[in-house]
């Protein structure tokens, strides 16, 4: 009768309790493996927009440096760290209030979209400045 006792004290783990560990540990692999995968992709995103950013202000410094009446339109494809990006150009000078209320100003608009990656709405979302520059003539006031 001691060994009936002793057999029931070292019961092990039955097939179905087995089964429902493996799944709970599944659920929980498979919630941390989707954090990683998200935060791959974020950290991509933000990687882009911060490349973006110093595209957008190194194509700025170049207009900076350029001949006032040299300043036009363009569309280049940039690629930086492996990875292209778009970066457009927009110059607004008919006088307009929309572009400063004078011939003597130029509003201009440089725009850079990462071309690659992540296909998520805010993961390619573009960089966009705007600067308003001013012709260096003095004008008639000033002669």
């Amino acid at each position: 009768m001691s060994d009936v006792k002793h057999k029931e004290a070292q019961r092990g783990f039955t097939l179905i309790e087995t089964a429902i560990a493996m799944v709970v540990l599944l659920v929980a692999g498979l919630g941390a493996a989707s954090l990683f995968s998200y935060s791959i992709n974020y950290n991509t995103g933000a990687n882009d927009r911060a490349v973006a950013q110093s595209l957008a202000q190194r194509q700025m410094e170049q207009l900076r440096q350029t001949p006032f009446g040299q300043i036009v339109d363009s569309d280049q494809t940039v690629t930086t760290a492996g990875r292209p990006f778009l970066v457009t150009t927009r110059v607004c000078d008919d006088g307009s209030p929309a572009c400063g209320g004078s011939p003597a100003f130029k509003k201009i608009t440089v725009t850079v979209t990462p071309q690659a990656g992540a296909s998520r709405g805010w993961m390619r979302s573009s960089v966009i400045l705007v600067t308003l520059r001013g012709s260096t003539n003095l004008g008639p006031f000033y002669q």
